[in-house]
């Protein structure tokens, strides 16, 4: 299934193009591009389809901090240490130049390709996959069920914590919204633009 191709995905926003493969930026060459093995054949495995572990639903409790806007959820238990889904969205580097300032989409897959000192980030903010819907937990619970991690290099995947601290995590329940952590320099620079 090529990356853009029509797919059905319950609740997807109409104005977001959905995509089964991420775009790169035109600013990133083969040294960047070849460390996360987009130079490769057949290059990073993504899933290609949409994910069976997920539904995005529109959040109708008005005490949810994104009331009237949509959430992922779990379509079936997930447990500890499984991997939900991976992000997809435009890789671009982490320079002002190319780097989408108003994007609340954006999350850096690394500071440091390879060794050559440039970042490169995964922006969903004009398209990506269903993980653009993760919510951060706080303001909806103690602590998140779910985290960004490396899958494998050049692939940013969404996994269910293998322990949150909460006595008896047994990970995420068919029905629960998943949730991560945005960290503190997200909420930091919202305050700083809102200031």
């Amino acid at each position: 299934m090529a990356s853009g191709s029509k797919v059905y995905v319950k609740n997807w926003p109409k104005n977001i193009k959905y995509l089964t493969r991420p775009t790169l930026s035109k600013k990133l060459d083969h040294a960047v591009l070849g460390p996360l093995g987009f130079d490769q054949k057949p290059g990073p495995r993504f899933a290609g389809t949409p994910s069976e572990n997920v539904s995005i639903k529109q959040i109708i409790d008005q005490t949810h901090p994104a009331a009237g806007e949509y959430g992922l959820f779990a379509t079936k238990t997930l447990p500890p240490g499984s991997h939900i889904l991976d992000y997809l969205g435009h890789y671009h580097e982490t320079t002002p130049e190319d780097t989408d300032e108003a994007s609340n989409y954006d999350l850096v897959l690394t500071r440091d390709v390879g060794g050559t000192g440039r970042g490169v980030a995964i922006d969903a903010r004009f398209s990506g996959n269903e993980a653009r819907m993760i919510n951060d937990y706080r303001g909806i619970a103690a602590k998140p069920n779910a985290e960004f991690k490396e899958r494998e290099t050049g692939i940013m995947g969404v996994y269910v914590v293998v322990n949150n601290g909460s006595k008896g995590f047994k990970g995420v329940r068919k029905g629960e919204e998943i949730l991560v952590s945005y960290g503190r320099s997200f909420w930091s620079e919202r305050r700083e633009a809102m200031a």
